[in-house]
């Protein structure tokens, strides 16, 4: 997969509804008579914040990037040499939760900025598919508490999934109720329905029928050609 670059992350519309955050402002200083040095030194102040803060943008965004690239790398056969100057793994296993620490450290160190807690979100995505249940539980729990309302409903929406990964299906269903009654951005009520459907396909086959037809009646032709599709994949 092509590698993730600096510009093509800030270019990234799913990162910045989904996976972002919150933002940041400084600003700062002091006294009369000396005025004109007042202002100067406000002046300075504030251009070194906005210096400051922009270096941590980018110095965020590129360590991101190399986190990506550690998350899409190419799987190569166990048994298979590895490819000079290629990244890869011998599992989706192995690539998750190298993942996982390549991630968590951007957030660890940047977060305060946007790509920082876009790296938290894929920590806890990771950590999930890595099969770290307890991890991406704690991970997605934190991030549901954001005071963004598509970052905390993308991690919402990541904790439903650890619960379904765990048998606690109660506790998914609560989640993606909750998430079809306050839809934000990054996670519509459409999009949180058919997760609960998708739920109900092995527990309950004739709440998921009556949830696609519902969403096979929806405006969109794209959510109605999925959901008479599932309908149809259920009726086998």
């Amino acid at each position: 997969m092509q590698s993730y670059t600096r510009h093509q992350l800030k270019e990234d519309k799913f990162k910045e509804a989904s996976l972002h955050a919150l933002e940041a402002a400084q600003a700062h200083r002091k006294q009369i008579t000396l005025i004109s040095v007042i202002v100067l030194v406000i002046v300075v102040a504030a251009g070194a914040t906005y210096y400051w803060h922009t270096h941590q943008q980018d110095v965020a965004s590129v360590a991101m990037g190399e986190a990506m690239n550690v998350y899409n790398a190419p799987l190569r056969a166990p048994d298979a040499p590895a490819t000079p100057g290629q990244l890869t793994f011998t599992s989706a296993e192995q690539r998750s939760k190298e993942a996982e620490k390549q991630f968590q450290s951007v957030a660890d160190k940047y977060g305060n900025t946007q790509a920082g807690k876009n790296a938290a979100y894929m920590a806890a995505v990771s950590a999930l598919e890595a099969g770290d249940y307890p991890s991406a539980e704690s991970k997605f729990k934190a991030l549901s508490e954001a005071r963004h309302q598509d970052l905390a409903s993308l991690a919402k929406l990541g904790l439903a999934s650890t619960y379904e990964a765990t048998n606690r299906n109660a506790d998914a269903i609560k989640i993606y109720s909750d998430l079809m009654s306050h839809p934000t951005e990054s996670v519509s009520r459409e999009r949180a329905q058919f997760a609960l459907a998708t739920l109900y396909e092995s527990t309950d086959p004739a709440q998921a029928k009556k949830m696609y037809e519902q969403l096979a009646s929806d405006k969109s032709p794209g959510v109605a050609q999925i959901a008479r599709e599932r309908e149809a994949a259920l009726a086998k």
